[in-house]
């Protein structure tokens, strides 16, 4: 069955999205195929017809194609897909499977079972009423002659198709990951294969898949360890060599145990972009759980970790999720952005609660406020909320602000004063005016050994000596006077840059502001 160019599948039921634990299996047939030069295969495991449907099928292609997974073969998506060993859905595959099964029932590795499920259920309770080493099917049709199979059938009783699992075979298992494992088939059950209505359950289906569609090596969770076990005598049976297996550790929370949907920080892929984590943080993360790309770094692209994949490299333990370090990722990326790529990256969350003339309008004066947030920000959907306070008449004023503007007496005082200084300063207009020659000439956040903009307005370094000099003349502590000040002007104790405030907010909203909070 092993095909000379390598190929690999990610074979997901569409019965729910696509969370961490499946975007890392996929990324990592993904990576393993481009790293060997094969072909990555995506098949659609809709045998479970009550909880599969359309709409978790697009959820899933959607999840894949948003953090960069392309596949070659399988449903058609997104420029993906084709191919020419399909149909891709196992549904579309049943006389295949009946198929495969008439080959084993006829060569005597599969037999007809008519146990009711009330008798399977019996036996495993006195199993464990017996507390039995071995739980599972104890055979009871497994030898049965055509006459009580006949009989049987009068019945009107539908029978499953279980495989017939040797005895007691010691099998050495060779995984990619883990190495040389020994397992005794005497702990596994004769396994249904085919229920009565024709549907194959899931060791079945997929191996008969992987010959027709010539995979060689299969990467999933360990969990499908012994699951490996059965589908290796499968293959035997139906006289195919078996993929190459390696079986990746879980998922761990902080607690050490498996990861849950439940567990903070913890959401689906597209539930990720929807709350804006940049894709290729929430790639580039994904790929650390278990797998390390070197030592001196953990920010790396796509192409990167393909040319440095090897699944050798992946770890026998488990990967602890950090909800912190994904998030301290994701401003990772955003700080590498440009103003104009963080501007647009941004856009859908901004029209949330930014004004429409403001974002088709005034570009570059957003630019400079986005960049003010580029060091403050781990996901684009906190910029909304970041930056509300200017675009309020006059910001309302949080706890802490509202101690900043108590806490010197003077205070309200040198409100007043900066208003009438800012008066005579020759400082930006205020949105919505067109400020554009100002923007374009100032490209925040300032920095001090940036070199000086020409610009017609005042610049920001040029704000901050202004407003030195103003402090001094007043007889006030330059330390104590900018936190009442940026109080009045956003708000909050927290932001940019005073001065970058300053420009970013033009003369006539820092005017109003000052004055409304002395006088408050």
């Amino acid at each position: 069955m092993i095909h000379s160019t390598p190929r690999l599948r990610f074979a997901p039921s569409p019965t729910g999205p696509l969370h961490l634990g499946g975007a890392r299996t996929a990324m990592y047939n993904w990576a393993l195929a481009r790293s060997l030069g094969g072909t990555f295969v995506l098949r659609i495991e809709d045998t479970d017809r009550a909880r599969s449907t359309d709409e978790s099928l697009q959820i899933i292609l959607q999840g894949l194609r948003w953090i960069g997974i392309d596949w070659d073969e399988g449903p058609k998506f997104d420029g993906c897909g084709g191919g020419d060993f399909g149909p891709y859905f196992q549904m579309q595959r049943l006389p295949r499977y009946l198929q495969a099964a008439e080959q084993l029932l006829a060569s005597g590795h599969a037999y007809l079972c008519f146990c009711s499920p009330e008798r399977i259920e019996g036996v495993r309770d006195a199993q464990k009423a017996a507390k039995s080493s071995f739980l599972g099917y104890d055979g009871h049709c497994r030898d049965l002659t055509a006459e009580q199979r006949a009989a049987a059938a009068a019945t009107g009783a539908q029978p499953n198709i279980r495989f017939r699992m040797p005895a007691a075979r010691v099998m050495n298992v060779h995984d990619l990951i883990r190495g040389d494992v020994e397992v005794n088939t005497k702990e596994l059950d004769d396994w249904v294969m085919v229920r009565p209505d024709g549907v194959p359950l899931y060791n079945f289906a997929c191996v008969v898949d992987d010959i027709d569609m010539k995979i060689t090596h299969v990467v999933r969770g360990e969990e499908h360890f012994l699951n490996g076990i059965k589908q290796q005598l499968l293959f035997e049976a139906l006289g195919e060599q078996c993929p190459l297996y390696a079986h990746i550790p879980l998922i761990l929370n902080a607690k050490g145990a498996k990861l849950s949907k439940r567990d903070p920080g913890v959401m689906s892929v597209l539930e990720y972009r929807d709350q804006g984590y940049p894709p290729e943080a929430v790639f580039n993360y994904i790929a650390l759980l278990g797998w390390g790309f070197s030592g001196d770094r953990d920010v790396f692209t796509r192409d990167e970790m393909v040319a440095a994949f090897q699944i050798g490299n992946v770890g026998k333990a488990g990967a602890k999720f950090d909800a912190d370090k994904l998030h301290w990722m994701c401003g990772e990326y955003i700080r590498r952005w440009s103003a104009e790529q963080c501007l647009e990256r941004a856009r859908p969350w901004l029209a949330k609660s930014v004004p429409e003339q403001a974002l088709a309008q005034h570009g570059t004066w957003l630019q400079n406020v986005v960049a003010c947030y580029q060091e403050r920000v781990a996901v684009l959907s906190e910029f909304p909320a970041k930056i509300a306070w200017l675009f309020a008449d006059v910001p309302a004023l949080d706890e802490a602000a509202q101690k900043n503007l108590a806490k010197h007496e003077g205070a309200k005082a040198w409100l007043s004063a900066y208003a009438d200084e800012l008066q005579g300063l020759n400082l930006p207009p205020s949105y919505p005016a067109d400020r554009s020659a100002a923007d374009r000439a100032v490209a925040l956040p300032s920095k001090k050994d940036a070199p000086e903009p020409v610009c017609e307005f005042a610049t920001p370094a040029q704000i901050d000596a202004a407003t030195r000099a103003f402090t001094e003349r007043i007889g006030a502590k330059f330390g104590h006077f900018v936190h009442p000040v940026r109080a009045a002007l956003t708000g909050t104790d927290k932001g940019p840059g005073l001065f970058d405030v300053v420009f970013l907010l033009g003369k006539e909203a820092c005017v109003k502001r000052l004055r409304a909070a002395a006088a408050g």
